[in-house]
């Protein structure tokens, strides 16, 4: 069969929507991505080999802002170029992650008759979903809805998990640290927040420097264009744009994670049993999920995991300091991650994507 991919903006849309797409190769069949041109979304799939369909898309703003006046007219022309891509793909069904990029292309799907199959990692349907949920298939739930649904969702309800990076359980922390020059016994302090970085936290981490790598070797991941040439060579910290390829092996080697809430982030430092210093995307530019991760990974993780607000009190970087310095050296529980238990997710919904996927004769190229 051939199934089309979509979800983009993060890599915490893209890397499990990655994750169902490994599976679904896995089982033959023929795989396209649709996303927006020159992303991240589009980075990821020609790293990982699959053809790529460009859509032009828009979010909405959750702060005032001119370009969503704009947002509109972009979203009509997305579904006219996802349709003319359906249209000449013919995929059997369309398996969609999340992201802004999405709804275009779901819509598109819809119109062409192409089964729709949506996952949504939060506690709550996200407003692409929310949007795509009434054409989709199926609707796949990292974990059981907190409130009841109405009738017409709960029917097309499936609880599958939140699908991990597919080659979590396959890390080599050692071949990253030689690659840094990291010292053998060195604890490691890994700071990643979003695929574009944080220019506030970066901001307070940079203030924090010599009291962190007092402690650790720092990997500090800032985002694109976000490097600090003026840091480059400095003893016990390690700047870069993004990890890619190597990303896995960075939260093996980690001792010390520094990260935002994202559910995807958090599921990984879960299986991985990381010690964790989270900043969530505050309510002013999000819908306030991250908020909500952050305060129940807290609970689950009593005593190895601290929560600072992105406000004021992250404003010269002391509180993230001493988070950090509490908890190095608290007890460590990794454990090489089961393949299995990794792959869970990512074949339930490889599964039900093909579930309701409706062949379809090809037409000739």
């Amino acid at each position: 069969m051939k199934i089309a991919i979509t979800g983009g903006g993060s890599a915490g849309h893209v890397v499990p929507a990655l994750s169902v797409a490994a599976q679904l190769r896995q089982s033959g069949n023929e795989l396209v991505f649709f996303g927006r041109s020159e992303s991240i979304e589009h980075d990821y799939a020609e790293k990982a080999g699959i053809r790529f369909c460009p859509v032009p898309s828009a979010g909405l703003k959750r702060y005032g802002s001119w370009s969503n006046l704009r947002m509109p007219f972009t979203v009509l022309r997305g579904i006219g170029a996802a349709w003319q891509a359906m249209r000449r793909e013919r995929p059997d069904a369309v398996m969609s992650k999340g992201g802004y990029v999405t709804v275009p292309v779901g819509i598109a799907a819809w119109l062409c008759r192409v089964p729709v199959v949506i996952h949504e990692s939060d506690h709550s349907l996200g407003l692409a979903n929310r949007i795509l949920a009434r054409m989709a298939a199926r609707v796949c739930l990292s974990e059981p809805s907190r409130s009841k649904p109405p009738r017409w969702l709960a029917r097309k309800t499936v609880v599958t998990g939140l699908p991990l990076r597919h080659d979590l359980a396959d890390g080599n922390p050692d071949r990253l640290r030689q690659q840094l020059g990291i010292q053998p016994h060195a604890e490691v302090l890994l700071i990643f927040c979003g695929s574009s970085g944080s220019d506030r936290i970066n901001a307070a981490v940079r203030s924090q420097l010599d009291e962190l790598r007092n402690r650790f070797a720092v990997i500090h991941v800032c985002g694109k264009g976000k490097l600090d040439p003026s840091l480059d060579g400095l003893p016990g910290y390690q700047q870069v744009e993004y990890l890619h390829t190597d990303m896995t092996d960075a939260l093996w080697l980690a001792d010390l994670v520094i990260g935002r809430a994202g559910a995807t982030t958090l599921a990984e430092l879960e299986a991985l049993g990381k010690r964790a210093v989270l900043i969530p995307l505050p309510a002013s530019v999000s819908r306030g999920d991250q908020l909500v991760n952050a305060e129940a990974y807290a609970h689950r993780h009593r005593g190895r995991c601290r929560v600072i607000q992105d406000d004021e009190a992250l404003t010269g970087g002391a509180s993230l300091a001493s988070a950090s310095l509490q908890l190095a050296g608290a007890h460590a529980s990794f454990s090489r991650p089961d393949p299995a238990v990794i792959h869970q997710a990512a074949n339930r919904i490889a599964d039900a994507t093909l579930s309701v996927a409706r062949p379809r004769r090809r037409r000739r190229r």
